[in-house]
């Protein structure tokens, strides 16, 4: 071999190590920044864990509140009628007229019954929102689903309000049964 074909030869080799060099550290590089997105990963799952870890007293106070204080359905009937009965009540305190009433299908979910009802109330904006208010309270166990508010053309002071009110009942298990374990270390 003459020393020109050598030559050519080893520059050859020279340039294939160089791009082997560098896809090798292209990869390794990749690799690396996958790696990293997965410490940052499991470094945020840890500090979530951790946060949940120490909140965990809390919500086990308010799994024993709600254990308790949460109504129990004994008929639907018997919740359709007392829900019925605190909304008239609450809208007669708070002002508010209801102009009609739709009862809705009872919904049983895996954690509680929900007896619900549609009203059509008709009132100022204040008392309205008053009343919206007085309903939601924690302890009632009542929620509005669904707000639809509209001004009354006839009388600029007053809106009409489409509002969908349920309340929600415990599902007379055992505590046992809907039990959430904790370790906590």
């Amino acid at each position: 071999m003459k020393a020109s074909e050598q030559r050519l030869v080893l520059v050859l080799i020279i340039l294939v190590a160089v791009f082997a060099t560098g896809f090798t550290t292209m990869r390794m590089l990749a690799w690396q920044r996958t790696l990293e997105k997965k410490a940052r990963s499991v470094a945020m799952r840890t500090n979530e864990t951790k946060q949940l870890l120490t909140e965990a007293p809390m919500w086990e106070e308010r799994l024993a509140w709600l254990r308790t204080a949460q109504p129990q359905m004994t008929s639907v009937n018997k919740a359709n009628n007392e829900l019925d009965q605190s909304l008239v009540e609450t809208a007669r305190n708070s002002g508010v007229t209801i102009e009609n009433k739709q009862l809705q299908e009872p919904v049983e979910t895996a954690y509680f019954h929900q007896v619900g009802e549609t009203v059509l109330v008709k009132t100022e904006v204040k008392p309205l929102m008053q009343w919206l208010h007085e309903l939601q309270s924690p302890e009632s166990f009542t929620l509005v689903s669904h707000l639809s508010i509209q001004p009354v053309p006839e009388d600029a002071g007053k809106v009409t309000g489409t509002v969908h009110v349920s309340r929600l009942f415990s599902l007379n298990k055992p505590a046992a049964d809907n039990t959430v374990e904790t370790k906590t270390p």
